[in-house]
């Protein structure tokens, strides 16, 4: 895509939500968060518990333009190019689960070839490696949706298609259960056909039980995020007069979170089910924001400000990845503390970041913002130099 053809508050939404993911993911201490940078325990939302929908969202806007230079069609070998990049992200993701590979402590095991013995390291057992997660569900609802949007072609089936998905996923968590009822974490149908597919060993522990926030059928509705993103971007490029783009998305966003409230009832606001209020809610905000951000970017021309968010907005999946690379070579690297062996994430937290939160307050949410704050800036130096040298890495 040529320079001049991107739309900037596109990308600006794409580098704060990017920023916000890796501040969000990086905390000091898990045990001591400001409320709105935590996850909703489980059905309700807080400010993070948008962030990755917007992401998804912004990936559907940004495949407007994308898909655009082939006539939305599966030509110049799109359909190719589509499945290729949507095995990468997710190749990306699995080999994060994976890393360091290895078993840590390291265990040499003997192996033999050609008459002579040799020790390698023990590698990192696959058989307990998660099959999903963020990148995973980018990678896949962005594979199936532009899949998806190049074989329906016309926007009302694209549309239509949306209705369904969002309908039907209702019904199917509705028909398939086996706990309290269809919203409980036991026995919900994400939970059973993720244990079901994938097994008990490939699947997210983090909610006390195996259940996978990033499940594959949760999958599903977040393809309309994508969707709806889509035409966001349709809206914004059907319209020269970008006053118009921005009230449409602002109105349009608007009604979808009125519709989210209204069905919030029925069937609950819930990110770890993914819920289609879920979508509709989140999606209605990405595009209330997105068109206040063309308001005040293109039609106000207030753009002095946007350099910081576009450094991350133009490398934002290669610098997400990074991130987390980082972050899990940080938990292996050990160094004494107080008699005793630590990873260097809390050495740093504990050395650094609460004496410098100290000067403020006894309150440790403030030392763990510091380090989140610390760990968003370093990101945005190693994107800058990849702006600045014209090098954007595409997963």
């Amino acid at each position: 895509m040529e320079k001049k053809e991107r739309i900037k508050a596109i990308d600006v939404l794409r580098g704060l939500t990017v920023a916000t993911m890796i501040m969000v993911n990086n905390p000091g201490t898990w045990g001591a968060i400001y409320p709105p940078l935590k996850h909703a325990a489980w059905s309700g939302c807080t400010p993070t518990d948008l962030v990755f929908p917007f992401f998804m969202f912004i990936v559907g806007a940004s495949m407007w333009f994308v898909f655009s230079k082939a006539g939305h069609r599966f030509a110049g070998g799109l359909g190719k190019k589509v499945i290729k990049r949507a095995v990468m992200i997710y190749l990306v993701g699995f080999l994060l689960a994976w890393y360091p590979f290895f078993s840590f402590p390291i265990e040499l095991v003997p192996h033999k070839f050609l008459g002579m013995e040799f020790s390698f390291p023990a590698m990192k057992n696959l058989e307990t490696i998660r099959i999903m997660g963020v990148l995973a569900r980018i990678g896949v609802a962005y594979g199936l949706t532009g899949l998806l949007i190049l074989w329906l072609k016309k926007v009302k089936y694209i549309l239509a298609a949306a209705v369904v998905i969002l309908l039907g996923y209702w019904a199917v968590l509705h028909l398939f259960y086996t706990g309290e009822n269809f919203m409980a974490l036991e026995g919900n149908a994400v939970q059973r056909l993720d244990l079901w597919l994938l097994g008990t060993a490939h699947v997210y522990k983090g909610y006390g039980t195996a259940f996978d926030p990033e499940g594959l059928l949760s999958t599903l509705p977040s393809m309309v995020n994508i969707i709806l993103g889509y035409m966001a971007g349709r809206c914004i490029a059907r319209n020269e007069n970008k006053l118009l783009a921005s009230q449409q998305l602002m109105f349009w966003g608007a009604l979808g979170v009125m519709v989210a409230l209204g069905w919030d009832y029925a069937f609950p606001i819930n990110k770890p089910l993914w819920t289609s209020s879920y979508v509709l809610f989140s999606c209605g905000w990405a595009s209330i924001l997105l068109g206040m951000l063309i308001y005040v970017i293109d039609v106000r021309h207030k753009d002095r400000w946007t350099n910081p968010a576009l450094v991350f907005g133009m490398n934002p999946l290669f610098i997400f990845a990074l991130s987390a690379l980082v972050a899990k070579t940080l938990a292996l690297i050990k160094v004494p503390y107080d008699g005793g062996m630590i990873s260097m994430q809390p050495f740093l937290f504990k050395t650094i970041f609460i004496p410098l939160g100290g000067l403020f307050t006894d309150d440790l949410r403030l030392a763990s913002l510091f380090f989140a704050i610390f760990y968003i800036v370093l990101f945005w130096l190693i994107a800058r130099i990849l702006y600045k040298k014209n090098i954007f890495i595409k997963l």
